[in-house]
């Protein structure tokens, strides 16, 4: 077997009957923290794979999960499946925490901590908001490239892109079509693939206004209950990551008053997404915060 594979794979039904795939990583000792490895957006799990070999390797047990109908998961957004901000920090993530903590035979409230990109980031802060962040041991999460999408946070270039995308994905796909399809006319113009209309719309707002207010489905207030938290947050960004500047960071990291803020500089050129290829720098940080 490959380092790089997994020690399993845990196949997670979720409420609309698709399956999610969690790939698991045992490590040599049993009482090891459970680090869950949240994909950014439009990416798929199995890009995370030398990060996660590479967590197992400093000690931990490594599981990532997968965002609704991205990488391996097998939803499909349509007009009638749709998905949202509160479905994926609700639902999602849940179902998968406790696959991966019952394949390694870990006790429910055992200790965890999240390592999130991109958007896992923004969605990693709304679940720390939830009970079930108690309920699971979440004891602190470490973002890379992971700041709010507001577009004051960014400069003209990448205000642009990111004013382009919320044209596209959530004005188009969300408010006309009622989902992004990926390509038109055979090619993705904004590269993220196919996503939920109610997501995109989501997403649009909180590109706008910096708002997570009135999460399509809600059971919490996230905005109030996110001030609550207290659990460490750790936000690591490469130098050259414009698709993450530190305003983004400050943005996000604003929703979580009380939430112990570090903010540091992933070494080494890596960009938005190529640390999660070449993990050292990461890891060596994560290990020690």
């Amino acid at each position: 077997m490959k380092a790089t594979e997994p020690t399993t794979t845990a196949h997670v039904l979720m409420p609309d009957g698709s399956s999610t795939p969690v790939q698991i990583w045992q490590a040599a000792d049993p009482q090891a923290t459970l680090v869950m490895v949240w994909p950014g957006f439009g990416m798929g799990g199995y890009y995370y794979r030398p990060l996660a070999s590479a967590l197992t390797q400093a000690g931990f047990h490594v599981a990532i999960g997968e965002l609704r109908g991205q990488g391996q998961s097998s939803a499909r957004a349509s007009r009638t499946n749709q998905w949202g901000y509160h479905d994926l920090a609700a639902v999602d993530f849940p179902l998968q925490i406790a696959a991966a903590k019952e394949s390694l035979n870990l006790a429910t409230d055992h200790p965890m901590r999240f390592l999130s990109h991109s958007m896992g980031g923004q969605i990693s802060c709304l679940f720390a908001a939830r009970p079930e962040a108690e309920k699971y041991n979440l004891q602190g999460i470490f973002g890379v490239g992971a700041g709010s999408p507001w577009s004051e946070a960014f400069g003209d270039k990448e205000r642009r892109r990111l004013g382009m995308g919320a044209v596209l994905l959530g004005g188009v796909g969300g408010h006309l079509l009622g989902f992004w399809p990926g390509k038109v006319l055979g090619k993705d113009f904004v590269g993220y693939g196919r996503q939920s209309g109610t997501h995109m719309k989501e997403w649009r707002r909180f590109n706008r206004k910096n708002s997570l207010d009135g999460l399509t489905g809600q059971d919490i207030n996230y905005v109030q209950e996110m001030k609550k938290v207290s659990i460490p947050l750790t936000f690591g960004r490469s130098a050259n990551d414009e698709e993450c500047p530190e305003a983004s960071i400050d943005a996000l990291a604003s929703f979580l008053p009380n939430a112990p803020l570090t903010k540091l500089i992933v070494p080494g050129e890596l960009g938005h997404n190529r640390w999660a290829r070449e993990p050292a720098a990461v890891v060596e940080l994560f290990s020690h915060s």
